[in-house]
């Protein structure tokens, strides 16, 4: 069930009407009974697996706040449970990718056979409950989640429908608080409503339009000429934006209307002037989930500079490892983690000398951080492509850099232009909350445009739209 589809505008208009007319008890109720539909609704079976998972999960849950409460160590139970969440993520997820790697190295027909002799399908979301899960038993562990959570309370948290599919990843200090008082009132409604249509823009205006355009250029770059080769890199990195903010927006405005609040996964990361800024706004739930779980577990900058370093590279390659298994996703993670260790290098030679104090500087250094991200997007686009992908991302790379140009020019490519501009409108309005307080002057006016502009995306690209790009991970 797509977010502009109409499904599930018919989905959250019952859950809304119900929801808002009934007690507090009955509120929890409406939202797992909407949450159970919403999943099932993409796999009824797997519906069931993920309803048992949660299960243990909170059987797990309840023995380590009872040896809190004896001063008894929990280490054991958490580790058997971290092991239990990871081996049923690496089984579904991992199991080709293992097999085939063994393959590679040992050509061991036994292997091949035994891979083949299964045929294994990906549960939706279960990279983002898997993490939310572990993130939950942990925080237990650390006293950060000191409280017992009532079972009802604990599969809300999990099986909230807004953010089910893709994230944002939440954590129990900044939802759980909610769940028993959520609060609605005209300025969280309109803002709701404001992040639902910007989200719908985004996604079936932009990220739709321009994965139409560019993806000729992902199954055969080397037909294309270099101008169209650049240009569809930067398109991609704003599909997967729009796509993905696009999304995090819709989530947001959902929860919002239901009386919540849930975390931005976008803070204008196009306009960072550094890498390792923008990870602190690009999908900040994920990016901050890696630094708490397992950069800072390494030991994080407390290991020395050099090490520190490496921990950096080992972390961005797992979060690539988590996107996918597929050696394009580990090679787009390895190259992230090295491109911000390669900036601290930078950054400690040049110790307290002074860089050249240009008003251009800033625009300069965001220029660059955005096309060393684009870049990354190449082998996140080809991961697609499954066994060919590190090829194709290799001939994508060579025939940018070809000079002269050689091939043809993409139909419509220069369109991209015109996107890349709204992609960075949509950043700068995430960098600075002050656009969004102008806009609250005319609130009065745009609230009943934007549901007439609703409607008519859902009518429009409702039924037609593709799945967001992150529901595969």
């Amino acid at each position: 069930m797509l977010f502009n589809s109409l499904p599930y505008l018919f989905l959250f208009s019952i859950t809304y009407l119900v929801y808002w007319n009934v007690s507090q008890k009955y509120k929890k109720l409406t939202v797992v009974i909407a949450s159970l539909f919403f999943y099932g609704w993409f796999s009824f079976p797997f519906l069931f697996h993920f309803m048992g998972i949660v299960l243990i999960n909170y059987f797990v849950s309840r023995i380590l706040w009872k040896r809190k409460e004896l001063g008894i160590d929990t280490k054991a139970p958490l580790r058997a449970i971290i092991i239990l969440n990871v081996l049923n993520l690496g089984i579904f997820k991992y199991f080709y990718f293992v097999t085939d790697s063994i393959y590679f190295f040992t050509k061991s027909e036994s292997v091949q056979g035994f891979a083949q002799s299964w045929d294994i399908f990906l549960p939706l979301a279960i990279s983002f409950y898997s993490f939310q899960m572990i993130a939950l038993q942990v925080d237990i562990h650390r006293d950060v989640c000191k409280d017992k959570i009532s079972f009802y309370d604990y599969f809300i948290f999990i099986f909230f429908f807004p953010q089910l599919i893709a994230g944002p990843i939440m954590r129990t200090d900044n939802f759980l608080p909610q769940l028993n008082n959520p609060t609605i009132d005209s300025d969280r409604m309109k803002k709701g409503l404001f992040l639902i249509i910007g989200g719908l823009f985004k996604k079936v205006v932009i990220a739709e339009n321009v994965s139409m355009i560019i993806y000729p250029l992902f199954n055969s770059p080397g037909d294309y000429d270099s101008y169209s080769l650049w240009l569809g890199m930067l398109g991609f990195a704003c599909q997967v934006y729009c796509d993905f903010s696009g999304y995090t927006d819709m989530a947001r405005g959902s929860a919002n209307l239901l009386g919540y609040e849930i975390p931005e996964n976008f803070r204008g990361p196009f306009l960072s002037r550094s890498f390792k800024d923008l990870f602190t706004r690009w999908h900040v739930t994920l990016s901050t989930w890696l630094r708490d779980y397992i950069y800072i577990p390494l030991g994080g900058s407390k290991t020395g500079f050099g090490r520190s370093n490496v921990n950096l590279v080992i972390t961005n390659t797992i979060g690539g490892l988590w996107h996918g298994a597929n050696i394009a996703f580990v090679i787009w993670g390895f190259y992230l983690g090295f491109m911000i260790a390669i900036e601290r290098t930078i950054s400690r030679l040049w110790g307290e000398r002074n860089f050249p104090q240009w008003r251009i500087l800033p625009v300069i250094q965001t220029f660059f951080v955005f096309i060393g991200f684009a870049y990354s997007g190449i082998f996140f686009r080809c991961a697609a492509r499954g066994s060919e992908s590190l090829s194709v991302a290799i001939e994508y790379t060579i025939g940018m850099f070809h000079i002269p140009a050689q091939g043809v020019t993409l139909d419509r490519i220069s369109e991209v232009w015109s996107f890349l501009v709204f992609t960075f409108i949509f950043n700068a309005f995430q960098y600075s909350p002050i656009f969004y307080e102008k806009l609250k002057r005319f609130q009065n006016i745009l609230l009943p445009i934007s549901a007439v502009i609703i409607l008519l995306l859902l009518g429009i690209f409702g039924d037609s739209g593709k799945d967001f790009i992150y529901f595969q991970f």
